[in-house]
Parts: structure tokens; sequence; C-alpha cells
């Protein structure tokens, strides 16, 4: 009975213990963390993912409609608030991110046609869905969604108020039909 007694305090003993080791991650806006815990930005940078969110949600539009028109124009834009944006984020996860973002952006903004702007927005989404992801309100408060193309196996923020589509379907006769939103 003794040893059976001990037994279970060092198991107590060893569970709290692992339980107290595991890092407590309490997250932000404005609160700074690694690229391996939840991204926060702060609210200076906050305001600039707006402008990049929209903007994206143009890009978004163009490539739904197989057009470049405008899109340089679109990808100049981003850059420069994708610049702005690393800059005024102070080391971290939130810096990482808007740093992705802007190498998708330098990317769209080389595109010489729709498969490389489509292969650039798929950076910058890749860049952005993890922080939507860990904040899954801010979707809501930018009125956007996130959507999955289980053909094309990739993921994109889609507009509320825009019907769903694939903005990755190569396919200019026809429209992408295996996809979900993601809640």
């Amino acid at each position: 009975m003794l040893k059976n007694n001990h037994l279970i305090k060092c198991t107590v003993i060893s569970l709290i213990f692992h339980a107290c080791s595991i890092p407590v991650v309490s997250a932000h806006e404005g609160h700074d963390h690694s690229h391996e815990e939840i991204i926060t930005i702060g609210k200076k940078t906050f305001v600039h993912l707006q402008t990049i969110l929209s903007t994206y949600q143009e890009v978004y539009v163009h490539l739904v409609k197989k057009d470049m028109h405008g899109i340089p124009d679109l990808a100049h834009k981003l850059l420069d608030v994708a610049r702005q944006a690393a800059q005024t984020e102070p080391d971290g996860a939130g810096r990482h991110m808007m740093e992705h973002v802007r190498a998708g952006v330098e990317g769209l903004k080389k595109a010489r046609n729709i498969q490389e702007a489509q292969g650039a927005l798929l950076a910058i989404s890749n860049s952005l869905i993890p922080f939507f992801k860990a904040w899954p309100n801010q979707l809501k408060r930018n009125e956007l969604k996130l959507c999955y193309c289980r053909k094309d196996e990739h993921s994109w923020l889609q507009p509320l108020n825009c019907s769903v589509a694939c903005p990755y379907n190569s396919d200019t006769s026809s429209n992408c039909t295996d996809i979900e939103e993601i809640k």
C-alpha cells in the first residue's frame, strides 16, 4: 500500500510539473510573440493590415475574373503598405507575417500572367491565413471568410459579399465547385 501511495504521489507531481512547463500563450492585439506562437500585431500594423486586406480583395476579384488589368497598380499599393507594416511591427510573429506578405506582393508586382499572379496571391494568402486561424473573430470584423478549394488544395480570404469562387482556378471556362468555407 505504501509503494502504491508513493507511486500515485510521484505521478501527480510529475503531471503538475509537466503542466507547469507548457508555455501559456495569451495573445491580444499589440502583444509580441515569436513566429511559433499565435500571431499578434500592434495597433499601427493593424491599420496597415486593413488596407492590405481591402486591396487583397480587389486583387482577388481580378483573379476570379482572370483579368490582369489593374493588378500592377494594386500590387504597387500593396507593396507600399506591406513595407510600412513590416517596419511598424516590432520583431516577432507579426513582423514575420508582414515580411512574407511583402515577399508575396513582390511576386504579384512581377507577375506577367494570370498563373504568376495566382501564385503570388497564394503566397500572400498563406502568409495571412495563420493570423485569421488564430483570431477567427477578425474574419468577421474585416468582412471576410476563409475558403478552401479541395481540388487545388489552396485556401484564400473571400469577401463576404462575393459569391464563392476560387481565385486559383486555371480553367477560364468554368468555376471550381469543390470549395468549402472553413469556420
